[in-house]
């Protein structure tokens, strides 16, 4: 009987040190030290926290304001984009040794820090302050985006802040795009790129790129382009831009309805058939939407549940689909539809940012889940079309 009891106790230990784990990930975690002054950092820290990114310092304290290392900041990447070191790292820098505890984060994400200047290959100063530009630049390679491309605004660190001239050059365009981003934010028209960053910002810039990753940041917008108001590009203009991208027949035909729904709904024509390039790769299709379809914008069906052709509208003509588009934009916009509207209407007119979009910006998290989505649009298809 003893012997029993005994084995009943083990085995409930066991579970409830399983489920116990499981319960712990995700608690709410708070520091006595994270103070009304760290209000602005406060929901960073307790969510890295609570998911086992970040750690205190013991006794229940964070210290916020110390400033956050080299070293450190490879732990909390490498826990916030899931990379799982290796045990036993080969090591690549002298001052960065196999008993470091270091070690394991460094060589997982040494791929995304930028070079030293004047600092041997073989050494990373693990111990070294991160300076803002440092972390803005390490975020962006570490979420891939630091080709040039994903820029879309060349100028905003020129036109946005008087220190611009401080940042690296030979990092200038990751900065550039954590910028635009909303990863790094300056403020009264200073960037800062040289101040070392603390414990508590890093949680903050760390943060960012989590809620970027999870469909949830925010642009620092640079344009704002009314959704509604007189087409300030004409109908032959936006013929003639179709036709130097390449696009098919049929998206050049198209322009005429485009412009005729901009006259009745008041909703500049220019935007959404710029949009429709942008979603039908200038009307040749070629993914899950099928030409036959007539849907200018990739709208969902009101049941779809995946990707695939079937969970895309189909209407009966291109006049028909061009209708859906002003409509299912109507949505958003806070307008009247055109006619029945299809099934999608009512769901896009149900959700919590119905009626509030005003700009083409803002379409980013809300027309579809990538937050850049607006910004894109306005930049890589609006702005050409109108030539400047």
């Amino acid at each position: 009987m003893f012997k029993k009891i005994v084995y009943l106790s083990f085995v409930l230990t066991i579970f409830l040190a399983m489920n116990t784990a499981g319960i712990i990930t995700g608690q709410a975690i708070s520091f006595k030290d994270v103070t009304k002054n760290h209000d602005w950092a406060k929901e960073a820290i307790t969510h890295l926290a609570s998911e086992d990114i970040i750690a205190g310092i013991g006794e229940g304290k964070f210290a916020p304001d110390e400033q956050v290392t080299k070293e450190q900041f490879a732990k909390m990447l490498a826990l916030s984009l899931s990379i799982e070191p290796e045990e036993n790292p080969t090591q690549t820098y002298v001052d960065v040794p196999a008993e470091s505890w270091s070690l394991p984060y460094i060589e997982a994400t040494k791929a995304y820090f930028p070079k030293e200047p004047f600092l041997p290959v073989n050494q990373f100063v693990p111990e070294k302050a991160f300076t803002r530009q440092e972390v803005a630049a390490t975020i962006v390679n570490g979420m891939g985006l630091s080709a040039s491309n994903n820029l879309f605004d060349k100028d905003i660190l020129e036109t946005g802040f008087i220190d611009c001239d401080h940042v690296q050059s030979d990092i200038k365009t990751q900065v550039a795009i954590a910028v635009e981003r909303g990863i790094l934010r300056g403020n009264e028209k200073l960037l800062r790129p040289n101040d070392p960053v603390t414990r508590a910002e890093a949680a903050v810039f760390i943060y960012r790129m989590i809620q970027i990753r999870q469909g949830k940041g925010e642009l620092e917008f640079t344009t704002s382009t009314p959704m509604v108001g007189e087409s300030q590009v004409t109908l032959e203009r936006a013929k003639e831009w179709a036709t130097q991208m390449g696009a098919h027949q049929r998206f050049i035909d198209i322009a005429d309805i485009y412009w005729k729904y901009g006259e009745i709904t008041g909703i500049r024509p220019e935007i959404l058939y710029a949009q429709a390039a942008k979603e039908t790769g200038y009307g040749k299709y070629g993914g899950r939407v099928l030409p036959e379809q007539n849907n200018w914008a990739g709208i969902k069906t009101a049941t779809a549940n995946g990707d695939a052709t079937y969970d895309h509208e189909t209407f009966a003509t291109p006049d028909d689909g061009v209708r859906a588009h002003f409509n299912h934009m109507s949505a958003y916009l806070g307008l009247e539809p055109v006619g029945e509207p299809h099934g999608r209407y009512y769901t896009a007119s149900r959700t919590a940012w119905a009626g509030t979009v005003t700009t083409a910006e803002e379409l980013g998290n809300k027309w579809a889940p990538e937050h850049t989505y607006g910004v894109s649009l306005v930049a890589k298809y609006l702005v050409p079309m109108m030539g400047e």
